[in-house]
């Protein structure tokens, strides 16, 4: 009886170990970085064959989400920075929902979608507040910072306001407002990158930052 409590309690822990390593291992796969997706994509295969494409979606894009130091003078702010793995992952959960054949979105995708990060870098911001002057495209600043200091504004970046939608909360009017980025300049050797919004006429300003692996 003893032996048999023993190796029951033996075959426990073996399984919390190979849990445990996978956690890491998937870990140290989905964490936020520019490099290369022929890197990680038998890995990601494998994974989305077990958990399913859509989960490996959701954890990239997670942790893709960027740390909001400041909210600067908004009610709130977010930011995902679009990586060649997060927008990659993206892609193949949204074949994989509409049952596209996933060889043709791949090839879809570095034909459509894919940024190199010496070229430049994808991100999506949202921006609320209850003024709604404050989060229209012709009061807001985007700019940004790498590691090195170099900084990109105006020219390097283009903003593409996809809507502002309106909503009440305990009759507060709240407008949110979603951005398309594309910040033209070589990323490949950043070790993070910082995001500022500014609006015009007010100080403060909203603060983001991703510390890539």
């Amino acid at each position: 009886m003893v032996l048999k409590r023993t190796s029951v309690l033996v075959f426990v822990l073996m399984l919390g170990m190979v849990g445990s390593a996978f956690v890491v291992h998937a870990q140290q796969h989905t964490e936020l970085t520019l490099r290369p997706i022929e890197e990680v994509r038998d890995y990601y295969f494998e994974y989305a064959a077990q958990h399913g494409w859509q989960k490996l979606s959701d954890a990239l894009r997670q942790n893709a989400m960027s740390a909001v130091i400041s909210d600067g003078t908004f009610v709130e702010t977010a930011s995902r920075l679009y990586t060649p793995r997060v927008f990659w992952a993206e892609r193949m959960a949204a074949a994989d929902y509409y049952f596209q054949d996933l060889e043709e979105a791949e090839q879809e995708f570095y034909a459509d979608y894919y940024i190199d990060p010496a070229v430049g870098i994808a991100i999506l911001a949202l921006l609320r507040d209850t003024n709604l002057g404050h989060v229209q495209s012709s009061n807001v600043e985007f700019i940004v910072r790498d590691s090195s200091g170099k900084v990109f504004r105006d020219f390097d970046v283009w903003a593409f306001c996809r809507a502002v939608t309106e909503q009440t909360v305990f009759g507060i009017t709240l407008y949110d407002a979603v951005y398309d980025l594309f910040v033209f300049g070589d990323f490949s050797e950043a070790e993070y990158i910082e995001l500022f919004v500014l609006v015009d006429g007010m100080v403060g300003r909203a603060e983001h930052r991703w510390n890539l692996k």
